[in-house]
């Protein structure tokens, strides 16, 4: 596990800069959130600081994001709680076929669900 690399601390805190439920409680774990890469488009595994507290949301996605590849073809970045902890930041295409373009907060469109 290592810290979150600057570009993919913007496209996290972007996901966090909407207002949901469990959002500053997410927002915390964030602060000191270690990653590992899971695949080659930029999907982390996400382990917060054991000592945060969990955060109460509704939905095991609570927000998302999407931006359009260089070819026009939706990326998605899903946000993962798993028992009120942070677990896994997720990136694809909707065709399934690796991500092109590098994802920046700018590019994003967050969706809250």
């Amino acid at each position: 596990m290592r810290p979150l690399a600057a570009g993919e601390r913007a496209v996290l805190d972007k996901l966090l800069s909407e207002s949901f439920p469990g959002r500053d409680a997410l927002a915390e774990q964030a602060r000191d959130v270690r990653v590992r890469s899971i695949d080659a488009d930029g999907s982390l595994a996400l382990m917060p600081d054991p000592g945060v507290c969990p955060a109460d949301v509704v939905r095991r996605i609570p927000v998302e994001a999407e931006a359009e590849d260089l070819d026009g073809v939706a990326i998605h970045v899903l946000l993962h709680v798993v028992d009120g902890y942070m677990k896994e930041l997720e990136v694809y295409r909707e065709d399934s076929s690796r991500v092109v373009r590098p994802i920046t907060p700018d590019a994003l469109s967050t969706v809250v669900l």
